[in-house]
Protein backbone atom coordinates (compact mmCIF):
# COMPACT_ATOMS: atom_id res chain seq x y z
CA UNK A 1 0.00 0.00 0.00
CA UNK A 2 2.75 2.47 0.96
CA UNK A 3 4.68 1.81 -2.28
CA UNK A 4 1.51 2.22 -4.34
CA UNK A 5 0.64 5.55 -2.71
CA UNK A 6 4.22 6.84 -2.90
CA UNK A 7 4.32 6.03 -6.61
CA UNK A 8 0.99 7.75 -7.15
CA UNK A 9 2.21 10.97 -5.50
CA UNK A 10 5.64 11.19 -7.15
CA UNK A 11 4.46 13.49 -9.94
CA UNK A 12 1.62 15.19 -8.10
CA UNK A 13 3.31 18.55 -7.47
CA UNK A 14 2.35 21.22 -9.98
CA UNK A 15 5.22 21.43 -12.42
CA UNK A 16 4.51 24.49 -14.56
CA UNK A 17 2.19 27.37 -15.33
CA UNK A 18 -0.40 27.31 -18.08
CA UNK A 19 1.10 29.26 -20.97
CA UNK A 20 -0.11 30.18 -24.45
CA UNK A 21 1.06 27.96 -27.26
CA UNK A 22 0.08 26.54 -30.62
CA UNK A 23 -2.80 24.08 -30.67
CA UNK A 24 -4.51 22.52 -27.72
CA UNK A 25 -6.10 19.17 -26.94
CA UNK A 26 -8.36 17.93 -24.19
CA UNK A 27 -6.69 14.50 -24.16
CA UNK A 28 -3.36 12.70 -24.14
CA UNK A 29 -2.08 9.13 -23.94
CA UNK A 30 0.04 8.00 -20.96
CA UNK A 31 1.65 4.87 -19.54
CA UNK A 32 3.24 4.01 -22.90
CA UNK A 33 -0.07 4.46 -24.66
CA UNK A 34 -2.01 2.13 -22.37
CA UNK A 35 -4.35 4.87 -21.11
CA UNK A 36 -5.97 7.99 -22.50
CA UNK A 37 -6.59 10.88 -20.13
CA UNK A 38 -9.27 13.36 -21.15
CA UNK A 39 -10.94 16.38 -19.55
CA UNK A 40 -14.34 18.08 -19.80
CA UNK A 41 -14.95 20.77 -22.44
CA UNK A 42 -12.92 23.94 -22.04
CA UNK A 43 -9.92 22.23 -20.37
CA UNK A 44 -6.82 21.43 -22.45
CA UNK A 45 -3.54 19.71 -21.67
CA UNK A 46 -0.67 21.98 -20.63
CA UNK A 47 2.22 20.26 -22.49
CA UNK A 48 4.85 22.05 -20.40
CA UNK A 49 3.53 20.55 -17.15
CA UNK A 50 3.28 16.94 -18.28
CA UNK A 51 5.56 14.41 -16.58
CA UNK A 52 6.03 10.74 -17.50
CA UNK A 53 8.17 8.20 -15.63
CA UNK A 54 8.48 4.56 -14.77
CA UNK A 55 6.43 5.02 -11.59
CA UNK A 56 3.60 7.07 -13.07
CA UNK A 57 2.33 9.93 -15.18
CA UNK A 58 1.20 13.47 -14.34
CA UNK A 59 -0.92 15.69 -16.60
CA UNK A 60 -2.23 19.21 -15.97
CA UNK A 61 -5.16 20.86 -17.81
CA UNK A 62 -5.94 24.55 -18.02
CA UNK A 63 -8.07 26.98 -20.00
CA UNK A 64 -8.04 25.93 -23.69
CA UNK A 65 -8.13 29.54 -24.88
CA UNK A 66 -5.03 30.39 -22.82
CA UNK A 67 -3.11 27.28 -23.84
CA UNK A 68 -3.95 27.64 -27.53
CA UNK A 69 -3.42 31.39 -27.49
CA UNK A 70 -6.83 31.68 -29.15
CA UNK A 71 -9.59 33.71 -27.45
CA UNK A 72 -12.17 31.88 -29.58
CA UNK A 73 -11.17 28.45 -28.23
CA UNK A 74 -13.46 26.81 -25.65
CA UNK A 75 -13.17 28.06 -22.07
CA UNK A 76 -13.99 26.05 -18.93
CA UNK A 77 -16.98 27.06 -16.82
CA UNK A 78 -14.74 27.66 -13.78
CA UNK A 79 -11.45 29.44 -13.09
CA UNK A 80 -9.64 26.24 -12.22
CA UNK A 81 -7.10 23.73 -13.41
CA UNK A 82 -7.40 19.95 -13.40
CA UNK A 83 -4.68 17.40 -12.75
CA UNK A 84 -4.39 13.64 -13.07
CA UNK A 85 -1.71 11.43 -11.60
CA UNK A 86 -1.66 7.80 -12.77
CA UNK A 87 0.24 5.22 -10.76
CA UNK A 88 1.41 1.73 -11.75
CA UNK A 89 -1.11 -1.06 -12.27
CA UNK A 90 -2.36 -2.74 -9.11
CA UNK A 91 -3.78 -6.22 -8.56
CA UNK A 92 -5.82 -5.00 -5.57
CA UNK A 93 -9.44 -4.06 -6.37
CA UNK A 94 -9.70 -0.34 -5.75
CA UNK A 95 -12.89 -0.41 -3.68
CA UNK A 96 -11.27 -2.92 -1.33
CA UNK A 97 -8.35 -0.52 -0.82
CA UNK A 98 -10.41 2.60 0.02
CA UNK A 99 -10.16 2.12 3.79
CA UNK A 100 -6.39 1.80 3.46
CA UNK A 101 -6.20 4.91 1.28
CA UNK A 102 -8.19 6.95 3.78
CA UNK A 103 -5.99 5.82 6.66
CA UNK A 104 -2.87 6.59 4.65
CA UNK A 105 -3.94 10.12 3.72
CA UNK A 106 -4.83 10.91 7.33
CA UNK A 107 -1.39 9.73 8.48
CA UNK A 108 1.71 11.91 8.61
CA UNK A 109 3.23 10.17 5.60
CA UNK A 110 0.03 10.58 3.61
CA UNK A 111 -0.36 14.26 4.45
CA UNK A 112 3.29 14.84 3.54
CA UNK A 113 2.64 13.17 0.17
CA UNK A 114 -0.32 15.51 -0.42
CA UNK A 115 1.55 18.69 0.59
CA UNK A 116 3.23 20.80 -2.07
CA UNK A 117 5.93 21.47 0.53
CA UNK A 118 6.29 17.81 1.42
CA UNK A 119 5.59 18.66 5.09
CA UNK A 120 2.73 16.85 6.82
CA UNK A 121 2.00 19.82 9.08
CA UNK A 122 1.04 21.93 6.04
CA UNK A 123 -1.90 19.70 5.10
CA UNK A 124 -5.23 18.95 6.74
CA UNK A 125 -7.73 16.45 5.38
CA UNK A 126 -11.03 18.27 5.92
CA UNK A 127 -13.53 15.75 4.55
CA UNK A 128 -13.59 12.24 3.16
CA UNK A 129 -16.53 10.74 1.29
CA UNK A 130 -17.26 8.13 -1.35
CA UNK A 131 -19.11 8.63 -4.60
CA UNK A 132 -19.56 5.68 -6.92
CA UNK A 133 -16.11 4.31 -7.64
CA UNK A 134 -14.27 7.31 -6.21
CA UNK A 135 -12.85 8.20 -2.81
CA UNK A 136 -13.18 11.99 -2.45
CA UNK A 137 -10.89 14.07 -0.23
CA UNK A 138 -11.22 17.75 0.61
CA UNK A 139 -7.73 19.01 1.37
CA UNK A 140 -6.37 22.24 2.83
CA UNK A 141 -2.73 22.86 1.91
CA UNK A 142 -0.97 25.81 3.56
CA UNK A 143 2.24 25.40 1.56
CA UNK A 144 2.99 27.99 -1.08
CA UNK A 145 1.97 27.18 -4.63
CA UNK A 146 4.98 26.05 -6.66
CA UNK A 147 3.64 27.30 -9.98
CA UNK A 148 0.22 28.68 -10.84
CA UNK A 149 -1.49 30.40 -7.88
CA UNK A 150 -4.24 28.09 -6.62
CA UNK A 151 -6.49 28.16 -3.57
CA UNK A 152 -5.38 26.40 -0.42
CA UNK A 153 -8.49 24.22 -0.30
CA UNK A 154 -9.36 21.80 -3.09
CA UNK A 155 -10.92 18.38 -3.81
CA UNK A 156 -9.11 15.27 -4.96
CA UNK A 157 -10.60 11.96 -6.11
CA UNK A 158 -8.92 8.56 -5.96
CA UNK A 159 -10.24 6.15 -8.56
CA UNK A 160 -9.14 3.29 -10.78
CA UNK A 161 -8.68 3.39 -14.55
CA UNK A 162 -7.95 0.10 -16.31
CA UNK A 163 -6.30 -1.25 -13.16
CA UNK A 164 -4.21 1.87 -12.48
CA UNK A 165 -4.77 3.84 -9.27
CA UNK A 166 -5.46 7.39 -10.41
CA UNK A 167 -5.70 10.68 -8.50
CA UNK A 168 -7.80 13.46 -10.04
CA UNK A 169 -7.79 17.00 -8.65
CA UNK A 170 -9.74 20.22 -9.16
CA UNK A 171 -7.45 23.18 -8.43
CA UNK A 172 -9.41 26.46 -8.24
CA UNK A 173 -7.27 29.47 -9.11
CA UNK A 174 -6.49 31.92 -6.32
CA UNK A 175 -9.17 34.55 -5.97
CA UNK A 176 -11.89 32.36 -7.46
CA UNK A 177 -14.83 30.95 -5.55
CA UNK A 178 -15.89 27.41 -6.32
CA UNK A 179 -18.41 25.57 -4.17
CA UNK A 180 -17.68 22.07 -2.91
CA UNK A 181 -20.63 20.72 -4.90
CA UNK A 182 -19.26 22.28 -8.10
CA UNK A 183 -15.79 20.82 -7.52
CA UNK A 184 -17.25 17.36 -6.88
CA UNK A 185 -19.45 17.60 -9.99
CA UNK A 186 -16.40 18.63 -12.03
CA UNK A 187 -14.43 15.67 -10.68
CA UNK A 188 -17.30 13.37 -11.64
CA UNK A 189 -17.32 14.85 -15.15
CA UNK A 190 -13.52 14.50 -15.31
CA UNK A 191 -13.70 10.82 -14.40
CA UNK A 192 -16.53 10.27 -16.90
CA UNK A 193 -14.46 11.88 -19.68
CA UNK A 194 -11.53 9.58 -18.90
CA UNK A 195 -13.72 6.48 -18.82
CA UNK A 196 -15.34 7.44 -22.13
CA UNK A 197 -11.89 7.92 -23.68
CA UNK A 198 -10.87 4.40 -22.62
Amino acid sequence: MRRMMASLMIAAVLAGCVAPGEGASDRTRVMNGALTLAAPRGFCVDPKARREGAEGSFVLWGNCAAIAGDPEAPKPPYRAMLSATVGPASDTPLAAAFDGFESFFRSGAGRAALARSGRAEDVQVLKVQRSGGMLLLKIADRSAATAAPVTRSYWRAITGVKGHVTALSVLPLAGSTMRDADQIALLQGFEAAIRAAN
